[in-house]
């Protein structure tokens, strides 16, 4: 989710009893924790694959969650005339574990168990941007700042409104899932894993994606219809080239990222170009978000790595 619904959700939290009896400080605590999360941005000034590893990492952990609350919460103590330290953590933790859920319903992927674990997790319920909870919250606060008697109704209104949302979210996903299920089952399609994406516009429109052996296979798709067909993309040829990349800690890391990575190899002007993409981030045709591409030169040594077209400098 995008760092100003993030925001928005935190404010509109804070009116849910909140604010009412502390005042200003704790819409100041809610949005704070709300937003706090995506401070790990920064790692992306180090390089892409840092971004790719440590973005969604330890500041959106359950775990350390509290650890980063008490601490946010002691700088608001520090400053402001309410002093009441637990109450400022709580208010702060709050909002950070509501960036970590509307996060973890993305597709992108979200490191919750860090340090403990850095696996994945996602539920693929909707897209990064959600204009059916960006708008209801920003009319919920709205409507709260106009009518300050309201607000306790309004805020618990709204947050009813995007956990039915999601329950339709979750019902479309699963039908969507069923159905390019019943497709793999009646082309015979030996299935290793499989998995629906929300595009732009879900819960009314989705990306298929299944992984054979031999091949992939991927498709939009729709609740008002069913599978129509899904393209296959056939799996690339072990080449000695995409072998040599497969050993490079950097595409090791792609891998760990990546749901569905497909790999290429191509010729350009005598150098041989290895790139991986990953499945569940082509929603366009010819169009390849999160693209890497490792570059040998004629002798087969390492000319260059990049990420979304920024170079990776050496190893990490």
């Amino acid at each position: 989710m995008d760092t100003v619904t993030h925001g928005l959700i935190g404010a509109l939290g804070s009116r849910a009893g909140f604010s009412q009896k502390i005042g200003r400080v704790a819409t100041i605590a809610f949005v704070i924790g709300a937003v706090f999360p995506d401070i790990d941005i920064v790692v992306s000034i180090f390089g892409p694959e840092f971004s790719l590893r440590y973005h969604r990492g330890i500041t959106h952990s359950v775990i350390a969650a509290p650890f980063f609350a008490l601490i946010l919460g002691a700088i608001i103590y520090r400053f402001s005339s309410y002093k009441n330290l637990r109450v400022l953590a709580l208010m702060v933790a709050l909002g950070i574990y509501s960036h970590i859920f509307f996060d973890l319903i993305t597709s992108y992927g979200t490191v919750i168990f860090d340090p403990l674990s850095i696996k994945r997790y996602s539920w693929n319920l909707v897209f990064i941007l959600d204009p059916f909870i960006t708008l209801p919250v920003l009319a919920g606060l709205v409507w709260s700042w106009r009518r300050k008697e309201t607000a306790l109704r309004v805020s618990i209104a709204v947050f009813l409104f995007l956990a039915l949302y999601l329950l339709f979210c979750f019902y479309s996903r699963e039908t969507n899932l069923k159905r390019i299920t019943d497709f793999a089952r009646a082309k015979s399609l030996d299935v290793i894993k499989s998995s629906v994406y929300p595009r732009p516009f879900a819960p009314f429109l989705w990306l298929g994606v299944i992984e054979t052996k031999e091949a992939f296979y991927s498709g939009n798709l729709s609740i008002f219809s069913g599978v129509n067909d899904l393209k296959e993309i056939p799996k690339s040829d072990e080449n000695s080239y995409i072998k040599l990349a497969n050993k490079l800690d950097e595409v090791k890391l792609y891998r760990w990222f990546a749901e569905f990575p497909v790999s290429f190899y191509q010729n350009e002007n005598g150098k041989h170009v290895v790139g991986f993409y990953d499945l569940r981030f082509r929603m366009l045709p010819n169009r390849f978000p999160f693209l890497l591409k490792v570059v040998f030169n004629k002798d087969g040594s390492l000319s260059g790595i990049s990420l979304n077209g920024r170079s990776i400098e050496g190893k990490f």
